[in-house]
């Protein structure tokens, strides 16, 4: 479009009006096609309007504006975050979306810095390569990558994907007894046994037990029940399984998961698994459970990403594996940056941001 590279044409970046959402997603739809476009109205609709932190202003989502033109905008996620010894506002990086005409002008910095300035700690998970060197050339915390562990449940199934269907029958009783030879599935030593149960949805008494459990975690999204209502229950494109896991006559655990099918292979999502950080007790208990899940429903392989080490030595107690995890992490804080200093004791989990969309 004519004008877009003039360098006197003063150069506006704010949060986005209403006004400009039917210009941003005919944009969108000429960039990606009218199917798509629907679609990611209706997920835009959950994500920033429904979400239990968004502000009063509205979305937090920036725009960048050159003579009344949009040009792009820079979309985040806000969060409640505790951080350190305290509760903060956060927000995750989500997308940025610019018009063809706009890209290589630097406009993409602009908007990740004019978000990053208005947030006291500005989160960017799961990154492409691109987005990834930005964040660093901005100067963010490179905290990642997050850990990523799986567990083959079905040797047969997947060896047959990866060496075909002769081969693979071949291969697959090797295989088995390779994993049970170097990832043994080992139940945690128990003195109490918590009973696991699924549930629809999360009630106040999982207010209570983010009260109870936060404190042991140096950062994690607030889990009270209005986000996890809103995350795993209202969720309009994805439909997740909910456990809950309970010990002395009380709450004590969750896990949430999901399965689907990709590349012929189906997979067994733990997309979040949470109570206090040294309650191995309880997350074994609900992490066999997922497991058990997984298998009734023909699962081959079982994913997950983990940042907590406590969580990370759970699933290796359970025969998962590291494997190379593309989920890169930078992190810019504005307030207190201890928490920079130890990562282990983060929790982040396939469930954060929008890494499973």
């Amino acid at each position: 479009m004519p004008g877009f590279r003039r360098e006197t044409a003063a150069l506006a970046i704010e949060r986005r009006t209403a006004e400009e959402a039917d210009e941003l997603f005919g944009l969108y739809a000429r960039e990606f096609g009218q199917e798509l476009s629907e679609s990611s109205r209706k997920r835009w609709r959950w994500q920033y309007l429904d979400n239990p932190s968004r502000s009063l202003q509205g979305p937090e989502i920036w725009v960048a504006r050159e003579e009344q033109v949009v040009l792009g905008q820079y979309a985040s996620m806000p969060v409640r975050l505790r951080w350190g010894g305290s509760e903060v506002r956060a927000s995750w990086g989500m997308d940025v979306f610019l018009r063809p005409e706009a890209r290589g002008r630097g406009l993409g910095a602009q908007l990740f810095s004019t978000w990053s300035q208005h947030v006291p700690v500005a989160l960017g998970l799961g990154l492409t390569p691109s987005s990834y060197g930005l964040f660093k050339k901005l100067r963010y915390d490179d905290v990642g990558p997050v850990a990523f562990f799986q567990k083959i449940l079905d040797p047969s199934a997947v060896a047959r994907r990866r060496l075909g269907p002769l081969f693979g029958s071949l291969a697959s009783p090797l295989l088995g007894l390779g994993l049970k030879l170097t990832h043994p599935e080992r139940a945690w030593a128990r003195t109490e046994v918590p009973k696991v149960g699924t549930i629809a949805a999360f009630d106040s008494e999982f207010d209570a037990l983010w009260e109870r459990a936060a404190p042991s975690y140096a950062m994690c999204v607030r889990r009270d029940a209005a986000y996890l209502n809103w995350k795993y229950v209202a969720c309009p494109h994805v439909r997740y399984d909910l456990q809950e896991a309970r010990a002395a006559g009380g709450l004590r655990g969750f896990a949430v998961s999901r399965v689907a099918e990709h590349r012929g292979l189906k997979l067994g999502w733990l997309v979040d698994l949470f109570a206090d950080a040294s309650d191995h007790a309880v997350k074994d208990a609900l992490l066999g459970s997922v497991l058990d899940g997984f298998r009734r429903q023909g699962v081959a392989r079982a994913q997950a990403f983990a940042m907590n080490r406590e969580l990370q030595l759970d699933l290796r107690r359970r025969g998962f594996m590291p494997g190379r995890s593309p989920m890169q992490f930078c992190v810019r804080s504005q307030v207190d940056r201890g928490p920079i200093d130890d990562p282990s004791r983060w929790h982040v989990v396939f469930g954060d941001s929008d890494m499973d969309r």
